[in-house]
């Protein structure tokens, strides 16, 4: 760039207005002329790829197998996976639709955002990339949906030849990569307008909620599973190909309307998703999901004004404790998000292995009770940083430990009751002894929550040691303990859910094995000085 074209790049206004300035093109082909990467880098660029497309290939030849199936030999148990597999595929895709619009859906980088977003550049030129960057990820997820959603409904497809089951594979992805790119188109429109981001994020979660509480009560009631299953059957080419049209006309003309938008899209917007999509983005990459969470718990109390009430009559190490309590009190509808992932479970078993129990469904409960443990170690990562206010207050560290325990061990324990009874109301699972079960097997599980909420920060800088895959960081190891700790704490119950059935040795040998982790855990925690 000239001399003259540098001093061009000065501030707009929120329109992105146009002066006289060099072309978007210009300057990123100045940047991409500076920037080198060596062989090393795209070799493992490359690399990864390969890898995924093979874990992906894996993962993907179960459900494809489906379309090789009848729906003369399809059994009752057949129909609840293909109603449950389509559920799954149905709140997959919302979900990741609702992950685009929580992060734009157009975003910059943070090195485009600081500088060329408030350049007086052409708006829509500078978006061009970003937005068709977008688009293509959503296609690729449309085409991917679709095809999945055709596999679920497999054995009651009556397509024939192997000719027409192509069209109909050709047919499906295209509907999936229409409705999907319509979808994300929409979200771009109404990334600007908080009142419409809320809606469609509204309308996602309904569309989600509805798959998955219909392929849940399909378990139990196999009518209502046939009901649906008889629609796939009446599933015609004609039908598809209308599907197909009509997705297609709707993204294109969503896009347009987004194409028009761009050259007046508001730069503030701009900046605040791109910030917070570079922030997740670097989270991600070193899996730092604590730190994810404490950003998203640090967005939904800016700027509340919460009413001022007196410390609460307890000794300090329960005060201590209560704080945990009180803030999820405060949080209802993340309560009522954990009540809604105890369906998960009945839904993952019936739609990817089809059987009514076995290691997919053991493992999704630890996994569940993992997670809704960790909504109540808010204030044992904060000691982790800084232990000013146990010391200023005088408390043992290892009594605020024991008195912080009490909530992840009941959330635990709640989810995995709620859950266990989800699956025995769905007769997945039989006999009332499985909500005992997850009573008493809910504190071993909390013990990884916890043990998670207290390993350090990650650090990238921080190398590990030497194993086969290479240098392994310590808060790798320490978080996949903390996985192993919680399979441990959970042992007897993943044994009894696998096999199918609980007795009372089963409860006693939890309840041993809860206290055993949960307890130790405790005692060995307690004892290291901080």
């Amino acid at each position: 760039m000239t001399i003259d074209q540098t001093d061009a790049l000065q501030v707009s206004d929120e329109t992105g207005a146009i002066g006289t300035s060099p072309s978007v093109r210009t300057i990123r082909s100045f940047v991409r002329g500076r920037r080198r990467r060596s062989w090393l880098d795209l070799y493992a660029i490359g690399f990864a790829l390969v890898i995924g497309c093979l874990y992906l290939s894996d993962l993907l030849t179960a459900p494809l197998s489906r379309l090789s199936g009848t729906a003369g030999h399809a059994s009752t148990q057949a129909a609840s996976q293909a109603v449950a597999g389509a559920a799954l595929v149905i709140g997959i895709a919302a979900g990741l639709l609702m992950l685009a619009q929580a992060f734009g859906p157009i975003a910059l980088s943070p090195a485009d955002s600081s500088w060329l977003l408030l350049s007086p550049l052409d708006r829509r030129a500078l978006l061009r990339r970003p937005a068709a960057t977008v688009a293509g990820l959503g296609a690729l997820a449309g085409v991917a949906a679709g095809v999945l959603a055709l596999a679920m409904a497999g054995p009651y497809l009556h397509h024939g030849s192997r000719s027409l089951l192509a069209a109909w594979l050709a047919l499906s992805a295209v509907s999936g990569a229409g409705i999907f790119l319509a979808i994300v188109f929409a979200g771009a429109l109404a990334q600007p307008r908080d009142r419409w981001r809320r809606r469609l994020r509204a309308a996602c979660t309904a569309v989600a909620a509805i798959a998955v509480v219909g392929a849940v009560a399909g378990e139990r009631w196999t009518a209502l599973a046939h009901a649906i299953t008889a629609g796939f059957a009446r599933t015609s080419t004609g039908a598809l190909g209308v599907l197909a049209a009509v997705s297609v006309v709707l993204a294109v003309v969503v896009g347009a309307l987004v194409w028009l938008s761009l050259g007046r899209f508001p730069a503030g917007v701009l900046r605040t998703d791109s910030a917070r999509a570079g922030r997740v983005l670097l989270a991600a990459a070193f899996l730092n999901v604590p730190l994810l969470t404490w950003i998203a718990e640090d967005n939904h109390w800016r700027g509340r004004l919460l009413p001022s009430r007196p410390w609460p009559a307890l000794p300090p190490t329960m005060a201590l404790a209560w704080a945990d309590w009180r803030r999820l009190g405060r949080r209802p509808a993340l309560l009522t998000v954990l009540a809604v992932g105890a369906l998960v479970p009945a839904l993952a078993g019936a739609a990817i292995t089809g059987k009514p129990h076995g290691w997919t469904i053991a493992l999704t409960l630890v996994a569940g009770a993992i997670v809704a443990g960790a909504h109540g170690t808010a204030t044992t990562r904060r000691d982790t940083n800084d232990q000013s206010l146990r010391r200023m207050l005088g408390v043992d560290a290892r009594a605020a430990l024991v008195a912080r325990a009490a909530l992840p061990a009941l959330l635990a324990a709640a989810w995995l009751t709620l859950a266990l009874t989800v699956l025995v109301a769905t007769a997945v699972l039989h006999g009332w002894l499985w909500p005992a079960l997850g009573v008493f097997a809910g504190p071993g599980v909390a013990a990884a929550a916890l043990r998670m909420a207290r390993t350090a920060p990650i650090n990238p800088a921080n190398q590990g040691p030497n194993l086969a895959v290479g240098p392994v960081p310590p808060w790798l190891i320490s978080r996949v303990l903390s996985v192993v700790v919680g399979l441990i704490g959970g042992f007897p119950m993943v044994r009894a859910v696998h096999a199918g059935q609980v007795h009372g040795g089963g409860l006693i040998a939890q309840i041993l094995v809860s206290a055993v982790v949960l307890g130790g855990y405790l005692f060995i925690a307690g004892n290291i000085p901080q």
